[in-house]
């Protein structure tokens, strides 16, 4: 999920999935969200070229791949874990550009990315006791890896079409999909509260319309590398505001492995403003 508004994105869908399944938030949020923009924005809905298209269906299948992964991994470990890890894309991203270009990274890309591991050690021991903790671990992991892909593709999708119209339909495709696997799996519900209702609107309203809609604007100018620099941020927040809302307890282990990982991904932040690489 991109950066904006991340850390309420995973506040907000942590409460949410305590009554509702992953698909089905998935399902309505994107839903909702894409038609809230095609009625904004529906002149260019009417304008729609093949390239703009393709490029939506193709973020937005990358995008709930993505978004599954993260929504099951953060049923089953703490939401700000959860961040920290998924935001470990950021390393990701100069180490999927050196394969593509077959060029060897840099030294400090691989000392971070090794500090990062070490981190994500550190956390995965504080989740152990939960059921299922490991898999949550493992499912976060995936999430970045697949988080990383996504920003990278945004880049090219968005360089030669129309960035917003692209935005759109990738949200639309990821609320098509969900509903789709939804309704195979016998998960699709609607929230039944108020909090609930108003918690999904949010998702909805900032962290879909204005968060995945206009990634791929801002990345129509913004090097892949430096927008997911960006991300620094984000887990930090979202581990604040876990503790402090959803009680998330701290632990020696969970604090080492926050200092470790948002350390690495402050040191790593140096790169901002290097030319990009050409892949």
């Amino acid at each position: 999920m991109p950066c904006h508004i991340q850390f309420s994105n995973f506040l907000f869908s942590k409460q949410l999935l305590t009554n509702l399944s992953p698909m089905s938030i998935l399902a309505v949020r994107f839903l909702l969200a894409f038609l809230v923009l095609a009625l904004i924005f529906n002149k260019k809905i009417r304008q729609l070229d093949h390239k703009s298209l393709k490029g939506g269906i193709i973020l937005g299948l990358l995008y709930t791949v993505c978004m599954i992964f993260e929504m099951y991994g953060l049923r089953l470990i703490d939401s700000g874990v959860s961040s920290l890890i998924e935001n470990m894309a950021i390393l990701f991203v100069p180490l999927y550009v050196a394969v593509l270009t077959k060029k060897f990274p840099k030294i400090k890309t691989i000392i971070c990315a090794l500090l990062a591991i070490i981190g994500v050690a550190f956390l995965s021991l504080t989740q152990f006791e939960k059921s299922n903790g490991a898999l949550g671990i493992v499912l976060m992991i995936c999430a970045a890896l697949t988080y990383a892909a996504c920003i990278l593709v945004t880049e090219k999708v968005s360089k030669d079409c129309d960035a917003l119209t692209v935005g759109i339909f990738q949200i639309g495709t990821m609320g098509f999909l969900s509903l789709i696997v939804a309704v195979i799996t016998k998960q699709m519900s609607l929230p039944h509260s108020q909090n609930e209702w108003i918690m999904l609107v949010f998702l909805v309203l900032i962290c879909t319309c204005f968060g995945f809609a206009f990634q791929p604007l801002g990345q129509k100018y913004l090097p892949a590398e430096n927008a997911a620099v960006l991300t620094v941020i984000n887990p930090l927040t979202a581990s604040i505001m876990g503790i402090i809302f959803a009680h998330e307890l701290l632990s020696p282990l969970k604090i080492a492995g926050y200092i470790i990982i948002l350390s690495t991904l402050y040191i790593y932040n140096s790169r901002f403003g290097e030319k990009k690489c050409n892949f």
